[in-house]
């Protein structure tokens, strides 16, 4: 079984259309989780919300009680690089979490590090590869593979960004965008020993005023397109089966 995790029910919207949709279960607080199959391929879809508390949580439950061999995760990121626009698609090699800080109690950590865990968390190379390949063939939005930090607050002007890259990520020339859920579901995964595999539509590019008319939007816009990304690899795993 593999498990597709989305921050909002309208990013998961595309893959229930597409599943065939056996069992619907309540797993905490109101968040349900789908179970059925795309094709072959038994498929557990959620929901998990906003916030890396909340994530972590929510997908911790998950991969208990499911146990998927892999897990995608989905939804939408906030660029603060002008070579990544909105509606641009990212595949996440790294993440980072920002707003934690143990640096001043334990030596040997960094910025962003919990104290037991790893610096930052990487996703599964060769299926990002695999991702990015797929991508190429099913559409012509912009590609690009880059570092993500993870925090629980909302940046809305640039300055606020650069102010917690400079202090701490400048030597991180992939960081390209934010978001305030990957951290969480990440860390669950990491713990779990689960590969994941996290692809990000921007809704956003932070700074930029002029889009907050309609940065919902253009975000849900790119997600058939992460839908058909997602599809294409799991027909490539099922048809490898047979």
């Amino acid at each position: 079984m593999i498990a597709i995790i989305g921050v909002s029910e309208d990013d998961i919207l595309y893959f229930k259309a597409k599943m065939q949709i056996k069992e619907e279960i309540s797993l905490f607080g109101g968040v349900d989780a789908y179970v059925g199959s795309i094709y072959r391929e038994e498929v557990v879809l959620c929901a998990v919300g906003e916030s890396n508390y909340r994530s972590a949580m929510i997908s911790s439950i998950l991969l208990d009680r499911f146990d998927p061999y892999l897990v995608f995760t989905i939804g939408t990121c906030y660029s603060f690089k002008r070579e990544l626009r909105q509606g641009d698609i990212l595949i996440v090699d790294r993440i980072y979490f920002s707003g934690i800080n143990y640096t001043a109690e334990h030596r040997d950590v960094h910025y962003g590090q919990i104290p037991g865990e790893p610096p930052f968390y990487v996703g599964d190379i060769e299926l990002n590869d695999r991702a990015e390949r797929e991508a190429y063939l099913v559409t012509q939005r912009y590609i690009q593979r880059g570092y993500l930090l993870t925090g629980d607050r909302f940046y809305g002007t640039a300055k606020e960004v650069n102010e917690t890259l400079t202090r701490h990520y400048l030597l991180e020339e992939g960081m390209r965008a934010y978001d305030n859920s990957s951290g969480g579901i990440a860390l669950a995964c990491h713990q779990k020993k689960v590969p994941t595999i996290n692809i990000r539509a921007v809704a956003l590019e932070i700074g930029n005023p002029d889009q907050r008319l309609n940065w919902r939007r253009k975000g849900l816009e790119a997600m058939p397109t992460i839908g058909k990304i997602i599809t294409r690899i799991v027909l490539e795993g099922g048809n490898e089966e047979g």
